[in-house]
């Protein structure tokens, strides 16, 4: 079903004013948000109502000096955008532009400390390709500390441990995506990883422009012995992610999004990696933590042919010691392993693909009635919509579509929250908080609640209800055999003739049909007079099932029924009955008028007697 743009149980909150490059901070289990705009902090409780807004620190507003030869300033060089508001220690770090002078402060208890220097982990200007990844008192990020440094971008550590930078040759012109830090058995084997896109080295008119790669790093990386190495990582290694399609050989090579699960085995832990390709298609693969870190590993390094040093290239030595000279000039040289990171198994082939274009993703796992847990995707489209699909034993289903925004706003940013089942999804406008079960969008019935196949959603006391109100719920996600268990008869054949809607059209105007598509897995027919005039195949994306009449004439009029059948059920969604309305006007008006025609006769005979 496509629901409602405010969906029961939905709330929001509209900014003051639209802001250009908003940036979103949520603490899981709590109802609140913060928001970064230009110059601005804003709060906002959804349970409480709460709200406040706190000047962005403008004491750390200073403006730069201009370098001779440079551009003219943009209107954005005078302004201070807030770019990263993050939990750091007891409080928040808030970081901002600062009118091209990067300033950051901590917020503890709406108390301000006096700012500091927040080159490296802010912008100079607003700047769609950075990563900031704040892991405990460490900090890494990729914006550039100088607005001289040139275009190279580096993945550094600017906080915590000392600060390194990855090498010049080591990325081709990479745009980032997510980054995250992993725990090991061991301290000294904690790794980050970082999933970015960059310039295909494969120049041929058939290889993809961009490829999509993971890279790892040793969390207690020192820099190297020399000189020209002591500020540089020593333990990067590259990979290429796969993902595609084994039947029709589409290759998703374009990666949007990631979102990681943790697992207590760091091994198990995974990656949702989303991607698209350049006809506009979208696809999901799933990679787990443990054969990413078997690739870097086991692998040799692309275009190396020579002996393997003691200390290979990607690996962490123990705290307190520096990777050999010889190995960081192996590696930094051949950055890129041969093997290349494929899905899990056993199909190592996307989980699913479709026609939509997907920006975002984010998975949530849920117990349902049958004691079984489930991952639920929720994928937010270019069109300011989030599909809902679910992983089932036969595979995913697209459960729902939510039209969050008014005017189909972008999606900026998609927060989930686990612990209390929600989402927080936020635009250039306003941010909403969405409960993750929304099952009021399937239709109040039975069939409908159940074929749904939602695990968040069950059918018990003449409801569709959240399994957070009742565990004792009817559901089948495993496509039992259930009919049974639902009452017969929501709707019969034999009621199609009642409780239709009248609607009176005049001859020859245009006429539109339409029953909202609810389930990707059902057919929708409609009928005039039980006879059948149009079927949807919902195989292609689409919200409705049109039936257009270009030009309604006296054949075109009476009883039409949109009839939607899945696994066996069918149900009549809309019912209307189409009148005459020249007709329908004059039956009302027959009445008085026939009365009119009597007296105007009684006139005539008494008109004639009197003048015989």
């Amino acid at each position: 079903p496509v629901t409602p743009v405010l969906s029961p149980g939905a709330k929001e909150f509209v900014f003051p004013r639209r802001e250009s490059f908003p940036v979103f901070f949520h603490q899981e289990n709590t109802s609140s948000i913060f928001v970064g705009g230009e110059g601005r902090l804003y709060y906002y409780d959804f349970t409480t109502g709460e709200n406040y807004t706190e000047a962005g620190s403008p004491r750390g507003a200073g403006g730069s000096v201009p370098v001779p030869g440079s551009s003219p300033p943009r209107q954005e060089d005078g302004r201070n955008y807030l770019t990263l508001v993050e939990q750091y220690g007891d409080g928040l770090l808030v970081c901002g532009t600062g009118a091209c002078n990067p300033t950051c402060w901590n917020v503890t208890q709406r108390k301000e400390s006096p700012p500091w220097d927040g080159r490296g982990i802010a912008p100079f200007t607003p700047d769609s390709n950075t990563l900031v990844v704040v892991d405990g008192q460490d900090i890494y990020s990729t914006i550039k500390k100088s607005q001289q440094n040139g275009k190279i971008p580096r993945f550094r550590r600017v906080r915590g441990g000392g600060e390194l930078y990855t090498s010049d040759t080591v990325m081709q012109n990479p745009q980032f995506v997510k980054a995250t830090t992993l725990r090991h058995e061991e301290p000294h084997q904690d790794k980050i990883y970082y999933f970015f896109r960059e310039d295909n080295p494969d120049k041929s008119p058939e290889a993809p422009r961009n490829i999509s790669r993971v890279a790892q790093l040793c969390k207690e990386d020192k820099g190297g012995t020399s000189s020209l190495s002591a500020s540089k990582w020593t333990t990067f290694l590259k990979a290429t992610l796969i993902c595609v399609d084994p039947v029709t050989k589409g290759n998703f090579n374009w990666l949007q999004d990631v979102f990681f699960v943790p697992a207590g085995n760091w091994r198990r832990s995974k990656v949702y990696g989303l991607f698209t390709n350049t006809w506009g298609s979208s696809a999901v693969c799933v990679y787990s933590f443990g054969d990413i870190d078997d690739v870097f590993r086991t692998s040799r390094l692309k275009g190396y042919n020579g002996p393997t040093p003691e200390v290979k290239p990607g690996q962490c030595v123990p705290s307190g010691q520096h990777t050999p000279s010889e190995t960081f000039k192996i590696a930094d040289s051949h950055p890129e392993v041969e093997e290349r990171v494929e899905p899990l198994s056993p199909s190592r082939s996307p989980l699913f693909h479709n026609k939509h274009r997907y920006q975002k993703i984010g998975v949530h796992e849920v117990a349902a009635a049958d004691g079984r847990r489930y991952n639920v995707l929720y994928l937010a489209t270019d069109k300011g919509s989030i599909h809902k699909v679910v992983e089932l034993p036969d595979g995913v289903q697209n459960v729902v579509e939510i039209q969050v925004f008014p005017n189909k706003d972008p999606i900026q940013s998609m927060i989930l929250d686990h612990a209390r089942a929600v989402l927080y999804v936020g635009s250039s406008s306003r941010v909403l908080e969405l409960p993750m079960d929304m099952c009021g969008a399937y239709r109040n019935n039975c069939h409908s609640c159940v074929l749904a196949r939602d695990p968040y959603c069950g059918w018990a006391n003449g409801s569709c209800l959240s399994l957070a109100l009742s565990r004792e719920v009817l559901q089948n996600l495993n496509m039992d055999s259930w009919r049974g268990s639902c009452q017969r008869g929501d709707v019969k054949e034999g009621m199609w003739r009642y409780d239709f809607r009248n609607i009176s059209v005049m001859p020859f105007s245009r006429y539109y049909l339409n029953c909202s598509i609810e389930s990707h897995y059902a057919t929708y027919n409609w009928y005039h007079e039980d006879v059948l005039i149009k079927s949807c195949n919902t195989s292609h994306p689409q919200h409705d099932c049109f039936h257009f009449i270009p030009s309604v004439r006296r054949e075109h009029y009476g009883h039409y029924v949109c009839v939607s059948e899945e696994d066996g059920f069918r149900q009549a969604l809309v019912k209307e009955r189409l009148l005459d309305r020249q007709r329908f006007l004059w039956q009302r008006g027959r009445a008085p008028a026939t009365l009119a025609s009597w007296l105007q006769l009684l006139l005539v005979v008494a008109l004639a007697e009197l003048f015989h």
